[in-house]
């Protein structure tokens, strides 16, 4: 669970490992073993073994973060959202408002018809790309050269090497 604003009560159930980040939480209840808290709020303190509590790590800060990409739809189209680098983060992001909005003339939405050459020439034009779901069986190298390209794969888009 990561960058979410609970307030009510988060319990794990019977979950043997769960990791929890950068969230608000009203209170937490339960939990077997292994359960990790990283730069949330309200999250139980630090805990050995089974006696006097359940076992918990907390870490009180994420040393460094950044929340994927995503796409939003408003009265002007669609924009892909690219979240910013955050350091020593602690709850979750407030009203959204951490990321760059792009809009879609910036983007090129693939599709599993595209070649490894089409969508190099797309990244060469400065764009970033989406890929549709779908099995992209490509015969090349995708080169990603300029820096802060953003690959955002929907669904089950997956890319396969049909040279080895």
């Amino acid at each position: 669970m990561s960058d979410c604003h609970v307030t009510g009560k988060v319990t794990s159930g019977s979950q043997q490992q769960y990791l929890a980040r950068n969230n608000y939480m009203g209170s937490w209840a339960t939990g077997v073993w292994n359960i990790v808290f990283v730069g949330n709020q309200n999250a139980p303190e630090s805990h050995c073994g089974t006696t006097g509590g359940s076992p918990y790590t907390n870490v009180a800060q994420t040393p460094i973060v950044v929340e994927k990409p995503y796409i939003v739809k408003s009265d002007a189209g669609f924009s892909l959202m690219v979240p910013k680098v955050e350091t020593n983060k602690v709850g979750h992001t407030q009203d959204f408002n951490n990321a760059d909005e792009v809009p879609f003339d910036q983007v090129y939405v693939a599709s599993e018809k595209d070649t490894a050459e089409t969508i190099n020439a797309k990244i060469e034009e400065g764009l970033h790309i989406v890929f549709q779901p779908g099995q992209y069986n490509l015969t090349g190298t995708i080169n990603v050269n300029k820096a802060n390209t953003v690959l955002l794969g929907l669904g089950m888009a997956t890319l396969i090497s049909t040279n080895g």
